[in-house]
């Protein structure tokens, strides 16, 4: 596992012209030197595994129909997430989201082969169930549980389904927060980072690392505090 602060780059770099969650925005995240990428993984229509955010694209929702029909009527083609194992192999971490449940023994040999392989990878998610299951049916896995609206019981929660660490939006994030994560020897990754408002919890040994679409700035930030 890579040591110290985390620099997660959050669906790549793609604030100098990449479109997020593209081999072009993991391409620059890797270029610019962060610790790992955080992507989003969702089903096609015809059953493929591919990366996109949103649930649809131009009005076209990603589960309505396949890859190939996908491209045609939105211009835009989201990668696979086998593609991006591979080429993430021996180069970069991930942060893999799972967006949806119901392909959760579909996805797990992929990410169950790219950790064993030595890759450094964390499943997360914002359904406890869907974490639950991976950990019955892959225990070895890394697993976090993304918050968003409160993050009461977040710990507890965590626990619950089998998850290591706790991954809040930033906004919830308070000393009450990362004392009880501590406290329950979890690990905490906060999301929505940005360096210009955010830097000093770089600084704070307890948070294992941050989500960002300010990569360099993160780095620059996190650089400065350790130095």
């Amino acid at each position: 596992m890579t040591p110290g602060r985390l620099v997660i780059a959050h669906r790549g770099v793609h604030t100098t012209g990449a479109t997020e969650n593209t081999m072009a925005a993991y391409e620059l995240a890797l270029e610019a030197g962060a610790d790992m990428i955080e992507l989003d993984v969702r089903r096609t229509g015809d059953g493929q595994l591919a990366i996109l955010h949103d649930h649809e694209h131009a009005g076209v929702a990603l589960d309505s129909c396949s890859l190939d029909e996908f491209e045609s009527r939105t211009g835009l083609r989201p990668p696979l997430l086998s593609d991006v194992l591979d080429w993430a192999a021996g180069r970069i971490g991930l942060d893999v989201e799972l967006k949806e449940d119901g392909y959760v023994e579909q996805v797990e040999p992929l990410l169950s082969d790219f950790a064993a392989s030595g890759g450094e990878l964390l499943v997360t998610s914002f359904l406890d169930p869907l974490l639950a299951q991976l950990s019955e049916i892959a225990p070895r896995l890394r697993l976090g549980l993304l918050v968003m609206w409160t993050a009461r019981r977040a710990s507890q929660r965590a626990e619950r389904a089998g998850a290591t660490v706790v991954l809040p939006e930033m906004k919830l994030v308070d000393e009450r927060l990362v004392a009880e994560v501590t406290d329950a020897a979890l690990e905490l990754i906060v999301w929505d980072f940005m360096a210009a408002t955010d830097a000093t919890l770089l600084g704070d040994d307890r948070v294992r690392g941050v989500i960002t679409d300010d990569v360099p700035g993160a780095l620059a930030a996190r650089s400065s505090l350790t130095a």
